[in-house]
């Protein structure tokens, strides 16, 4: 462990974020909005915790679990559900049409040229025109009869979408038209600006944006980001990364337009923890063919992870490095205690399960990891794919034995979090800390009934540990809690589905097909169980507590500016965009 004096570390930080910023050629760019107006509110800890793709209905779904029933409002029986306030977030992006073309939320408004992030030129004749809902397909779909390349908000009508997610709208289909992506809706809690799907922390021109853990940084706190998935995917990478595509991961070095040598060279959070793990790195013998896992340096370049694993002490990113490996949990809490931020330690920890597409090992709703090593994927879902039942094993192993390993050499969602609130807490200017719950959004993408249950009760543990300690150190007075979802799936409960739930278990509902007696479905179509394996356009809560929480409270139904205009607020909501500017103001001013 290296010893610096802070001064010394603080000093170094910032000549090396200037050079990598100029050598990159990225001006971080602010857009206007409206927040100067409001005080800042000084809270010394705000902690954001996000269950990704955890609309109502999936926490619904894990209160059922949980033994508590509700039909309507916040509902009760998880932890996040205790926070003293609740609201409805909106979470819509931007849709885009080249000439003559189609809308897509995928489009920046750049001609797409050019791969490198900001590179290429602006489409011809380009408008942004502030009109919500122009498509009527799920991907946008609306012919642009404006004769020049138009931008517009996607919006959310509550009258077609449903005035909360317990009304159904009078079209079915709606909520399926140009939904978000992780990448959009992260941008947006981070920035406060309304972005394309596959955005990272850049506006529709692809212009960096500063991000809400960059602006903590620079308010000398310390910064931190734990995940349940790859520690570069969408949610985590738009905290501290700035790439016009969510799929770039990583790059060997030198380079940095991608997401995770901008998150270790630039941003430099103190805390990284989650998945991405290389997997075959850790193991002596290579894994069987055909089962080898697909993230086989995928979220982490073969160089970038020899420079870790060989120097996890030493090595060019100056952070201690941890990976999974025996006794994960333990190892990861013994090296939190020692490290201190106030002398310039900063911690990377590296895991993911075999066979999990790069997340930790997924826990069922009863909590026993039985799903594990299964593809997280390819078990029942829309896509017609066949369960798996082939685990990646190595010779000798069983299942049994395989669960077991896989279980000690990854902490689970709540060991990251109690090892990142450990070592954050020691700064005395406090800290900004994501945590986010991603494989929620996995397990719904598979329409998977049993992994969604058991990774939104995951999530609630972490959320629990961290509730637990901002009663333990300093309060509701000192500290800022927002748990939320970055989006919402389109899954619906039907009225027995507490009583199947209890009679059957999740795991025999999940795989049954007909929705009647699986009590739930996928989709618009009440008849149809797996109609629906992608995110929607709903609204999704927000649980919140303490110092600064009266920002949100404040703007149900405000508007908000937006590249140049004064867009309206929604009646009964608010949007994500009030959901960055109350931790923008509860940070307060750089000193």
């Amino acid at each position: 462990m290296v010893i610096k004096s802070s001064s010394q570390v603080r000093h170094k930080r910032r000549l090396l974020s200037i050079a990598l910023i100029i050598v990159a050629g990225i001006l971080i760019t602010l857009i206007n909005n409206s927040q100067a107006a409001t005080p800042v509110t000084k809270t010394k800890n705000v902690i954001l915790m996000i269950g990704d793709g955890m609309g109502w209905e999936m926490a619904r779904a894990g209160a059922i679990a949980q033994g508590y029933n509700y039909s309507s409002g916040r509902g009760e029986g998880l932890s996040f559900q205790t926070l003293d306030n609740y609201a409805l977030a909106t979470t819509y992006g931007t849709t885009i049409a080249p000439g003559n073309g189609v809308f897509s939320t995928n489009n920046s408004a750049l001609s797409g040229s050019n791969p490198i992030t900001g590179a290429s030129p602006i489409l011809p004749g380009f408008k942004f025109q502030p009109q919500f809902n122009p498509g009527n397909t799920p991907s946008g779909g609306e012919k642009n009869l404006n004769s020049n390349a138009v931008g517009n908000l996607v919006g959310y009508d509550p009258q077609r979408g449903g005035i909360n997610p317990w009304t159904p709208g009078n079209d079915p289909e709606y909520i399926k038209y140009s939904y978000p992506d992780s990448a959009n809706t992260a941008t947006t809690l981070y920035t406060g600006v309304k972005s394309y799907n596959n955005a990272i922390s850049v506006d529709i021109f692809e212009k960096p944006l500063e991000t809400i853990l960059k602006t903590a940084a620079d308010n000398g706190k310390s910064t931190g980001i734990v995940t349940s998935v790859p520690i570069d995917h969408a949610t985590p990478g738009a905290a501290a990364a700035n790439v016009n595509r969510r799929n770039k991961y990583d790059g060997d070095y030198p380079t940095l337009d991608n997401i995770l040598q901008q998150e270790l060279r630039i941003y430099q959070p103190t805390v990284i923890l989650g998945g991405g793990h290389p997997l075959t790195g850790a193991n002596s013998q290579p894994l069987p063919t055909g089962v080898e896992p697909p993230t086989k340096f995928e979220y982490i370049t073969k160089t970038t992870y020899t420079e870790l694993s060989k120097n996890p002490n030493q090595n060019r990113y100056d952070y201690t490095f941890l990976e999974r490996g025996k006794d994960a949990a333990e190892k990861l809490a013994l090296t939190a205690a020692k490290l201190d931020p106030n002398q310039g330690d900063r911690l990377l920890g590296l895991y993911g399960a075999r066979g999990q597409e790069g997340n930790l090992p997924v826990s069922t709703a009863n909590g026993d990891y039985s799903n594990t090593g299964l593809s997280i994927f390819s078990l029942f879902g829309s896509q017609g794919k066949n369960p798996d039942t082939v685990r990646p094993l190595l010779p000798g192993e069983s299942d049994k034995s395989f669960i077991a390993k896989e279980i000690n050499e990854n902490p689970t969602l709540n060991d990251l979090t109690k090892a990142a609130l450990t070592i954050l807490s020691k700064d005395k200017d406090g800290f900004w800390l994501m945590v986010e719950g991603g494989d929620i959004d996995w397990a719904a993408h598979d329409d998977n009934i049993d992994n969604m249950i058991g990774t939104v009760l995951d999530f609630d543990k972490a959320v629990k540990t961290t509730i637990d300690w901002i009663k333990n150190n300093g309060g509701w007075e000192n500290n800022l809690l927002i748990v939320t979802a970055d989006h919402d799936h389109y899954l619906t409960l039907n009225p027995n589905f507490s009583e199947l739930l209890k009679e059957k278990g999740a795991e025999a509902l999940t795989s049954e097909s007909d929705s009647l007696k699986a009590g739930h479905f996928w989709g618009s179509n009440p008849q149809i169980k797996y109609g629906w394996g992608n995110h929607s356009n709903h609204p999704v809560p927000v649980y919140y507590q303490g110092k600064g929480a009266e920002i949100l409270t404040n703007s149900v139904g405000k508007g908000f500016r937006l590249y140049g205009y004064n867009i309206p607020g929604i009646g009964g909501f608010v949007d994500q965009i009030h959901i960055y500017q109350t931790q923008r103001k509860a940070i307060g001013n750089k000193k």
